[in-house]
């Protein structure tokens, strides 16, 4: 198989590549891979860039078997970045690779538990969801920057598991599927952004609630079985990757009202 994985070069895009060693991988990322390989290309890509993003897909083969959308950032000094790498990079990438996809081919968005809510918020996600453009999408956000301010990772990730079942409209009637995972927290280098976002001591209350994080691979195989696993007939389902929390949260067992977070609020 043919795969393309953006972000392929550490944490839980390199987990993937390594269980994808048996296929033909084009890893696109800002960072080199240090270990390449055979079969596998490195191509050099800032998803923040619309026309870096024009220029590798125009380097990429014509016909593939899936993509893998793993790339991602938690913070930046501009909100709108944060939304350019997560949401509209991804976007631009996925609907320029999406007619090369193989009949039955697969496409696999990282998301995240953070975004879990985006239905209760869909109306103030669908302004930017229905941008035509990348450039239509930054204006959006400039035009919106104290909407974005408090929480554009939140929002980022809301943006991309919304999209992907969207999306699902367009993969039955293109011949393709498309879902997405929603890890909980990832034992990566990325996950100390994160955790300078939420506070130690909430990060460590949401771990303490599945018994630990996960690490890369516990993310990855699920990734791997979306691209290459026999699921022909899963479209435009988001699937929480989190050893439970989510569950917790939606059936009672774990008390959110409990957390740091929410105890902070009330003070």
């Amino acid at each position: 198989m043919k795969i393309v994985v953006t972000g392929g070069a550490s944490g839980l895009g390199e987990a993937l590549v390594r269980r994808l060693a048996e296929h033909e991988v084009w890893i696109l990322d800002v960072n080199a891979p240090t270990d390449l390989a055979d079969g596998h290309h490195y191509m050099e890509l800032d998803l923040s860039n619309p026309e870096a993003i024009s220029s590798v897909v125009n380097e990429l083969p014509e016909t593939i078997d899936a993509l893998a959308n793993v790339a991602g950032i938690a913070a930046a000094s501009d909100p709108a970045t944060v939304i350019a790498v997560n949401f509209l990079g991804l976007r631009q990438l996925t609907e320029s690779l999406a007619p090369r996809l193989s009949p039955g081919g697969a496409i696999a968005n990282v998301s995240s538990i953070a975004g879990r809510e985006w239905l209760s918020r869909y109306e103030k996600l669908m302004p930017l969801l229905d941008t035509a453009s990348f450039e239509e999408g930054m204006q959006w956000c400039h035009a919106n920057h104290n909407q974005l301010a408090r929480d554009p990772y939140t929002f980022s990730k809301r943006l991309v598991t919304a999209y992907t079942l969207r999306t699902a409209e367009a993969a039955i009637k293109s011949g393709f599927r498309i879902n997405c995972v929603s890890p909980g927290p990832i034992d990566t280098p990325l996950y100390p952004q994160f955790e300078s976002l939420m506070g130690t001591e909430h990060s460590d209350w949401t771990k303490a609630q599945t018994g630990r994080a996960a690490t890369a691979n516990d993310i990855a195989e699920v990734v791997d079985l979306l691209l290459t696993g026999e699921c022909g007939w899963l479209n435009g389902v988001d699937i929480p990757v989190d050893g439970g929390y989510t569950a917790g949260l939606e059936s009672g067992w774990i008390d959110f009202a409990a957390s740091p977070i929410m105890q902070n609020r009330r003070r």
